[in-house]
């Protein structure tokens, strides 16, 4: 299963450089996808703030999250955060060796309780995954990437 994090969800639905590439990569895919709720406030919090500097219009930003929930909820495994996810989160960012911040530590953690592959396109993110041997894909590299 591969854990998408919120850079990949929104690569799909608000057209940026990378949108073409990751849209591809997701249609390919031949495992299933799972998506936290954690997910969804990124989301909508970076929706916001696109709105915001005037990059979305308002009907448009609600009309993106509309199909982002969508999307989460038709096409992949829901994922609610809870307390043992927290926990791993702290743990991640108490190594102070790691250049990781705390929403992202919390889809790495995520991530790991689930045995998933981590999907992201952070590459300080799938740095930081790498480094502690955890399951990861960039879908902007090439299939090499460990999974």
């Amino acid at each position: 299963m591969f854990y998408l994090d919120t850079s990949v969800v929104l690569a799909l639905f608000v057209h940026e450089p990378m949108s073409e590439s990751v849209g591809n990569w997701v249609a390919s895919r031949r495992q299933p996808l799972a998506f936290s709720d954690w997910g969804l406030t990124e989301c909508a919090s970076a929706l916001g703030i696109l709105q915001r500097r005037g990059s979305l219009a308002a009907d448009s930003t609600t009309r993106t999250y509309m199909a982002i929930t969508t999307f989460v909820n038709t096409s992949c495994e829901f994922i609610a955060c809870a307390s043992h996810h927290q926990i791993e989160a702290q743990k991640l960012l108490s190594r102070f060796d790691l250049p990781i911040r705390a929403g992202d530590a919390l889809h790495l953690a995520v991530s790991l309780h689930a045995q998933t592959s981590l999907v992201s396109c952070d590459k300080q993110l799938v740095a930081v995954a790498k480094a502690i041997g955890a399951k990861f894909r960039n879908p902007l590299s090439p299939p090499a990437s460990r999974d």
